[in-house]
């Protein structure tokens, strides 16, 4: 093959993982929910305070977990050294209220 057939067919392959990953609002599947939340929070570091919302930076994971409808349970980081805590999710449902009326259940009972 081709090296250039080679690099359209992975990023073919990438694109349409990517697509479905956000078409259908699931978080990729090999990853577990503390490595999705870790790599958020690395995000998050990128943005300013208006890109997150108003958020900081444990609170824009937490929130992103949520839309996710993964982590709810999480409630630190273990992962790149020190353990880092992440918001808990009513403090979430207080910044956020549309995440309630979506019926994503996540606060503990």
């Amino acid at each position: 093959m081709h090296r250039n057939k080679a690099i359209v067919a992975i990023a073919r392959r990438m694109l349409v993982s990517i697509w479905h990953i956000l078409t259908k609002r699931e978080p990729y599947h090999h990853f577990d929910e503390e490595t999705i939340a870790y790599k958020m929070l690395i995000w998050s570091w990128t943005m300013d305070e208006k890109s997150r919302g108003g958020m900081t930076p444990q609170q824009f994971v937490k929130y992103g977990l949520l839309r996710l409808g993964v982590g709810q349970d999480l409630e630190r980081i273990v992962k790149g050294g020190a353990p880092c805590r992440i918001a808990p999710p009513e403090e979430i449902l207080v910044l956020k209220p549309e995440l309630a009326r979506d019926n994503i259940s996540c606060v503990k009972d």
